[in-house]
């Protein structure tokens, strides 16, 4: 059967709108292209962004925490100073009372020597009772 012109035109039609369907699909990807790239390009300009940002954050953390650290090493090393300067105080004073006591101790036993050896052999005696039980 031979096609008639209305056939004819129909596949004509179905041709041309072929053509224009490949034609926009190849448009839209060109397209879709171009825009990822520059979504690409925006997206990389925005990480350097980040990461100098970031980067100068973490130094200037790292010098805060180095200056604090010097801070409170510099307080940490006044306060042992200060606590061994005490220590030592007392030390010199614990020596000296028992330094005085044991002069005044021997004074009353040097005075006194009957009492110092009753009172001798009386705390012995208790220790020896409290020791063995």
């Amino acid at each position: 059967m031979p096609e008639s012109n209305e056939q004819k035109s129909a596949a004509k039609k179905l041709e041309s709108s072929t053509e224009h369907a490949k034609k926009a699909i190849d448009a839209v990807t060109e397209h879709a292209k171009v825009v990822g790239e520059t979504v690409k390009h925006h997206a990389q300009a925005a990480y350097e962004t980040g990461r100098e940002h970031i980067t100068a954050a973490a130094k200037d953390l790292k010098e805060s925490a180095s200056a604090t650290y010097g801070d409170l090493s510099e307080q940490a090393k006044v306060k042992a100073s200060a606590c061994q300067d005490k220590a030592r105080a007392a030390w010199g004073d614990a020596t000296s009372y028992a330094q005085t006591y044991q002069g005044e101790t021997e004074e009353y036993i040097r005075q006194n020597p009957l009492k110092a050896v009753g009172i001798a052999v009386g705390i012995g005696f208790l220790l020896g009772l409290i020791l063995r039980r």
